[in-house]
């Protein structure tokens, strides 16, 4: 039977047209793999592509078995054997043809490329202890332990863990080996500051991750007047003793002109801008000030301020009015100064994307991007404005570069959370989000945008959990899901008792807009929008160029021109 099977599919050519079918596919994964590289497309595409490809096998066996080509015409080959064990045989010549091809991409190939990346130099910066008699030092320890993480990361050749995902080890018990496997570096840098007046002691030890042992270790003993000159040795040591070929000729921490003091309270200011949070950024925001104060031509602290500006309008509730031409003005002396700061110009960027201006938003980001690549929030702000400029696969590129670079930011996961639930790909939103509240349970937005793609699956129930969570929040969004429940009349009473108690500054303008829809309060809801849009809602131009709770009424008249005046067309 075996033989007669066999000289029947040779008859028919079936091994003819599963060679001529390897050879295509090979020849699409060539083409498609570079065009994905420069469209920055996400590699699950190339995943789809080689799943896709790999259940073609048995359907050309198939075909190649029932039909065969003779003199440039289709024909239905007659004769052989038939039945359902045919089917199973030819399903099963199918699936090991394409075995082949589907081990060597999802094993061989990952195995290989993780191999290489654990190859590559690596290094992740833990929180540099604290050891000064003052605990307030606390501040100039992380902001030391920053500066050598942006240092290396100017280092082409050496992968950087970024700030937040160092940082998350912060305070917590853990071996180096269990830090390297889940930031996914072959060396961590571990140090201690000791400042006593003007005196300053680092001690830093480079170890390996595979193995706990030491690489390299050095005490520092400086005045803090060099601490620019201490950091810069300090990082060229450490690119040394990863790989000496990497070690560049210009200075690795620019040598800033800028009073001690003044690089003192820029180090504050970074510690409190990192905790994103109103009490913390508006402490922020006068450490800035009195950096700026003291060195005018500080062009770093500029972008700092400039960048608590905006930020205060996404946590604080800043009005964007009163607070964007603050935060415009110290952006764009930032690059007076400094042209060449990526600080500065990804925060012109964000003053931009708050300004609905989508294009000077990315053409400030690419530049922050082009001279600082490890800059994971530049990726971040760039995917938002991806979102509005309506490209959504470019949008996720940079969103997963900006978690490769700073895996355990709450800010960065949620982004990728968002994108997908843009894409309507909600079962990832819902796994991403998870994660976002994993890494931080109480992270502003998480539970709303978790709400919003439970509630689009039908997963009511969830979408409740979710806000009950969070009771007394989130109200816009938990009358949504009473009026997907059916029950109108408390969706509408919510809302109400909601408006009733609003303050002057009523919040997301956008949750409260997408509420009234949902109980059928058209124009409530437009009024909302209106609102928004003449306030520079932050939130507003991507949850309604996006939002799936608008498409019932994305087609009307009044809605596009919302969008218009957004600069959303």
């Amino acid at each position: 039977m075996s033989l007669a099977l066999f000289a029947e599919l040779k008859r028919r050519r079936v091994f003819r047209a599963l060679v001529g079918y390897g050879i295509a596919a090979f020849a699409v994964l060539q083409i498609v793999e570079p065009v994905m590289h420069g469209l920055r497309w996400p590699d699950t595409v190339l995943s789809y592509v080689v799943v896709a490809l790999a259940v073609g096998f048995p359907i050309v066996v198939t075909l190649a078995w029932i039909f065969d080509v003779n003199q440039g015409r289709v024909e239905r080959t007659g004769g052989g054997p038939g039945g359902a064990r045919l089917v199973l045989i030819l399903a099963g010549i199918g699936a090991l043809a394409a075995a082949p091809g589907l081990l060597w991409y999802f094993v061989w190939r990952t195995d290989r490329g993780a191999a290489a990346r654990a190859r590559e130099p690596s290094i992740a910066v833990l929180p540099f202890v604290n050891l000064s008699s003052d605990r307030e030092n606390e501040y100039f320890s992380d902001g030391v332990t920053e500066e050598i993480i942006n240092a290396l990361a100017n280092v082409d050749g050496v992968r950087v863990v970024a700030r937040t995902s160092a940082f998350s080890f912060k305070g917590k018990n853990v071996n180096v080996r269990q830090v390297g496997e889940e930031l996914n570096v072959a060396t961590v840098l571990e140090g201690s500051v000791r400042r006593e007046g003007n005196q300053l002691r680092i001690a830093a030890q480079l170890i390996g991750a595979a193995d706990g042992y030491h690489i390299w270790s050095k005490t520092f003993d400086r005045e803090l007047k060099n601490v620019f000159s201490l950091e810069d040795e300090l990082a060229r040591a450490i690119v040394q003793s990863l790989k000496p070929k990497l070690v560049p000729e210009r200075a690795l921490v620019q040598q800033a002109a800028v009073s001690t003091e003044a690089h003192d309270l820029y180090l504050k200011g970074r510690y409190f801008w990192n905790q994103r949070s109103r009490e913390s950024l508006t402490k922020a925001k006068a450490s800035f000030e009195q950096a700026v104060a003291l060195d005018p031509k500080y062009a770093v602290a500029h972008s700092g301020l400039a960048d608590c500006y905006t930020l205060l309008i996404d946590y604080g509730r800043a009005s964007s009015a009163k607070t964007l031409p603050k935060a415009e003005a110290h952006a764009r002396e930032a690059l007076e100064l400094d042209d060449s700061l990526a600080e500065g110009h990804a925060s012109l960027g964000a003053v931009a994307q708050h300004e609905y201006d989508w294009d000077t938003s990315e053409r400030e980001l690419k530049r922050a991007i082009e001279l600082r690549p490890g800059y994971a929030t530049a990726h971040q702000w760039y995917a938002e404005i991806l979102w509005m400029k309506g490209r959504l696969p470019e949008a996720l590129a940079q969103a997963e570069q900006a978690r490769q670079l700073d895996p355990t930011s709450p800010i960065v996961n949620l982004i990728v959370a968002v994108t997908y639930l843009y894409g309507r790909d909600y079962d990832r939103a819902i796994e991403q989000a998870t994660k976002t509240l994993e890494l931080d349970p109480a992270f502003p937005s998480t539970r709303a945008y978790l709400a919003m793609a439970y509630l689009q699956t039908g997963k009511l129930a969830e979408a409740m959990a979710t806000l009950d969570a969070e009771p007394g929040k989130l109200q816009g969004m938990r009358a949504q899901v009473l009026a997907a429940r059916g029950e109108l009349a408390a969706a509408k009473r919510l809302l109400s008792e909601t408006e009733a108690r609003l303050g002057p500054d009523p919040g997301p303008r956008l949750g409260l807009a997408a509420a009234h829809l949902a109980v059928g309060d058209k124009e409530g809801a437009f009024t909302w929008l209106e609102r928004g849009v003449e306030e520079q809602d932050p939130l507003l131009p991507a949850g309604v160029k996006w939002g799936p709770n608008w498409d019932p009424v994305r087609s009307e008249r009044r809605f596009q021109k919302l969008l218009r005046r957004m600069n959303l067309e």
